[in-house]
């Protein structure tokens, strides 16, 4: 069995960001398992702290793979830096998974497969028996049909505020 990469999960999420930025206030609740925002996106995790397993595949990997997974969700996520990585939201990308916008800046589809989400809800653990295969494909560098996105205008105190509390994390 192969060992995947640990990413860090905190507040129950982990993030697919590009660049660093996480536009919090933009983020759109109601896919469920991703949460898309005005860049990148948050993946929702059963668990609340602990260490989840995490694996990137490209569309020929995740074709042939036999593996069996629970739940399965996919969005539209924009990468206006093309810098899409995995990320920790406590400690940033992960260095042992790759670059996830290999098209460079634009849109991208975003699969999230997931299995044992359900194991320890909202639960604490070190290793959490969670595991997640994500798929990111270049979209085109336009809306993607049937999506819609208005981003919240932001105050700039409060981005100030973010600011700062981002780079106390």
């Amino acid at each position: 069995m192969e060992a995947l990469p640990q990413v860090f999960v905190n507040e129950g999420a982990f993030g697919i960001i590009d660049d660093g930025d996480v536009p919090i206030e933009t983020v759109d609740w109601s896919r469920g398992m991703i949460a898309p925002m005005a860049n990148g996106a948050l993946v929702l995790t059963g668990i609340n702290t602990g260490n989840i397993q995490v694996r990137v595949a490209s569309d020929r990997t995740q074709q042939s793979s036999p593996d069996v997974w629970e739940e399965h969700v996919s969005a539209y996520v924009w990468a206006p830096k093309g810098n899409l990585r995995i990320e920790s939201l406590v400690h940033g990308p992960h260095p042992d998974l790759p670059l996830l916008s290999s098209a460079g800046p634009g849109w991208y589809e975003v699969e999230v497969k997931a299995r044992g989400r359900q194991a320890n809800p909202d639960g604490s653990v070190l290793r959490s028996s969670e595991s997640y295969l994500i798929v990111v494909r270049p979209g085109t560098n336009n809306l993607p049909p049937g999506e819609s996105f208005t981003p919240m205008p932001v105050d700039a105190d409060a981005e100030l505020r973010r600011q700062q509390l981002l780079r106390r994390l």
